[in-house]
């Protein structure tokens, strides 16, 4: 008996491409050492914000953070598995 696992698709774009260029200048650990977050700060450290964000700042030319979200939600499995963060919902 054939299973039908369930497929999905997402749109990569050039993310990992940015993604791997951030990581290579080291930009996260260089905020998180420069920018300590405050102590009610819950979730990822400034660091992975500013590099989650970025790579949207630089495909859709958007900066406003509102619009990052449901980009991300369309991407989850692709910025997860090239920050190896816990990138959720």
């Amino acid at each position: 008996m054939r299973e039908n696992l369930p497929l999905t698709t997402e749109r990569v774009d050039d993310v990992p491409l940015w993604l791997t260029q951030l990581e290579r200048i080291g930009l996260q650990a260089l905020l998180d050492a420069h920018f300590p977050t405050h102590g009610n700060w819950v979730g990822l450290s400034l660091g992975w914000v500013s590099v989650l964000w970025l790579p949207h700042i630089l495909s859709k030319a958007d900066h406003r953070l509102t619009h990052v979200k449901p980009w991300a939600e369309q991407r989850l499995h692709t910025l997860r598995e090239c920050t190896g963060q816990p990138v959720q919902r």
